[in-house]
């Protein structure tokens, strides 16, 4: 049986209250039906869906983009990408938070939303394989293929900036911090939910300490929570954080004792955002 451990020092849960949940999506969905109400004769399109080879991965892969809307009406202005990994599950509650909390609460910038498709979770987000996940072990490659094909793709596209997010759940939580020990230029802020940390004797925990002794300047953002089911590594690597981070990386931590690995995603979304842009309503009065 796993045992639990009791650490001090964290924020206690959070209380996101239902209230707040749906009038997030009431208001989005009031801009929606506004917006359909001037344009009767076309489809209201939030995004779009690209497909592409890549000679990275040697396959067909599918991307899905929501920008700004109507950032072609403000052509100056670019906008940070947020990557979101298992699409299908944190999309569109990416999209709903994001717009809810840029335009309506005005406490983050807008974004460029990509939702990264995997035709093998498993391959794409696993450092190596095992006896369970035997087709495990392509995170290196789909981390080169994000680095050199996805990110030139949107930056050539869109008008993104160099800030960079990725969300990450379960085992795509695990790939987001083997992306920070890999490549830890590639994003700026990083928001894992539930992370299998526990995969392959939790060889990202046990790197971790290592990696931010040789990065004392880092300057990254990360949230991580945990859900009510399983420890899944985290304990042990908020204890490394704890120990190890240097004072320019930030990091939060949240036990969502109530939330299961599959519910947890919207409050950590949540989270995640307000901890990452925690001070830019503050920067952008002074700008």
């Amino acid at each position: 049986m796993t045992e639990w451990k009791k650490l001090t020092g964290f924020h206690k849960e959070t209380k996101i209250h239902e209230r707040m949940w749906i009038l997030t999506f009431l208001i989005i969905l009031s801009q929606f039906s506004i917006c359909y109400g001037q344009q009767k004769k076309s489809d209201f399109i939030i995004g779009e869906k690209v497909s592409f080879e890549s000679k990275v991965l040697n396959e067909r892969k599918t991307i899905v983009v929501i920008p700004p809307y109507n950032y072609k009406d403000r052509p100056d202005e670019k906008f940070p990408v947020v990557y979101v990994l298992d699409p299908g599950n944190n999309l569109f509650a990416t999209f709903g938070i994001v717009n809810y909390y840029s335009d309506m609460l005005k406490i983050m910038p807008r974004m460029i939303i990509v939702g990264i498709v995997s035709n093998d979770r498993e391959k794409d987000y696993l450092p190596s394989p095992s006896k369970d996940q035997p087709t495990g072990g392509g995170a290196d490659k789909f981390l080169q293929f994000i680095n050199s094909e996805l990110v030139t793709f949107i930056d050539s596209t869109y008008p993104a900036n160099s800030e960079r997010c990725i969300i990450g759940h379960s085992a795509g939580g695990l790939f987001a911090i083997y992306a920070l020990e890999n490549q830890p230029e590639l994003f700026s802020s990083f928001n894992c939910i539930d992370p299998s940390l526990w995969y392959d004797d939790q060889s990202c925990v046990r790197r971790m300490p290592d990696f931010l002794r040789s990065h004392k300047d880092l300057k990254k953002s990360i949230f991580i929570s945990l859900s009510n089911e399983k420890e899944m590594g985290v304990f042990p690597f908020v204890e490394v954080l704890e120990k190890y981070a240097p004072d320019a990386f930030k990091w939060d931590f949240i036990h969502y004792k109530s939330e299961t690995h599959n519910s947890l995603g919207f409050k950590s979304i949540c989270a995640g955002f307000e901890m990452i842009y925690k001070d830019w309503e503050m920067y952008g009065k002074t700008k």
